[in-house]
């Protein structure tokens, strides 16, 4: 069984049991990339038959790992850190895109134009929406301050990570070798909605305040940011590389515990 998913959750799921692939898996030699990422601490065998890779939003080496555990593996289910709505789309995605590359056509520019600033100005009345009916106010200042904020930033930076360090999907490249080993594609992610029925009802007002005091202080320079944030003056390729560090995961996820218990 393979669990695939960035690094602070992958950490967290070390307990999840283990009931597929076959004992010769035990026996494995890693090809050397994987046994880079194992020396790296993101790849781990904590029970038999059972593999947990933590991957980076950044870059495209998570997606060739994955794909490449999947193929050396070849287990029988892949766990994979999406919500279960978006498997099938993302196999719609997968197949388009096999379709592009057979016809010779390699333009960007549809994927460019979905991660721009603009096309987040068009998502962000759904998302409100979507923040309004689940939780109110509370649900409302969460998807478009936190949810949208995020998509924003990193929509921001896009192009610059594009021309530096061109993005492949790791959960893409998860379910595209998982389907042509014929394993199993288990989603483990929970949907947008109840995302925020869950924030909703984990923080009081109290928590609210907590966050938007650290926040502002993070702004103004009174607080440290997030450690798996880009610092200023980095270099997409240097943010990469301390993103794929294990500490700095151990840190990111502290410092959300910091930010706010309540989460």
């Amino acid at each position: 069984m393979l669990l695939i998913g960035f690094v602070p959750i992958a950490l967290s799921l070390l307990h999840v049991s283990n009931a597929f692939s076959s004992p010769s898996t035990q026996q494995l030699v890693l090809p050397p990339k994987l046994q880079s990422a194992a020396d790296k601490g993101l790849l781990i065998q904590p029970l038999p038959n059972f593999y947990l890779l933590g991957t980076v939003h950044i870059g495209s080496e998570s997606a060739e790992e994955a794909a490449l555990l999947i193929n050396t593996v070849r287990p029988k289910a892949v766990v994979v850190e999406v919500a279960p709505s978006r498997v099938e789309t993302i196999r719609r995605r997968n197949k388009a895109s096999t379709s592009r590359k057979e016809n010779n056509d390699v333009s960007t520019s549809t994927l460019k134009k979905s991660n721009g600033p603009g096309m987040l100005l068009k998502c962000l009345p759904a998302l409100a929406e979507k923040g309004w009916s689940k939780g109110g106010v509370a649900g409302l200042l969460f998807a478009t301050t936190i949810v949208w904020g995020s998509l924003l930033k990193r929509s921001l930076s896009a192009q610059e990570e594009t021309d530096t360090l061109p993005r492949a999907d790791e959960f893409s490249a998860s379910i595209e070798a998982a389907d042509a080993v014929d394993a199993s594609v288990i989603p483990c992610d929970v949907e947008l909605e109840a995302l925020i029925g869950n924030v909703v009802q984990s923080l009081s007002i109290l928590g609210w305040i907590s966050i938007a005091v650290n926040v502002a202080a993070e702004t103004i320079g009174l607080r440290e940011i997030d450690p798996i944030r880009r610092k200023r003056g980095e270099t997409v390729v240097d943010w990469a590389s301390r993103r794929r560090n294990i500490a700095t995961a151990r840190a990111s996820r502290m410092h959300g515990e910091e930010l706010s218990e309540g989460l």
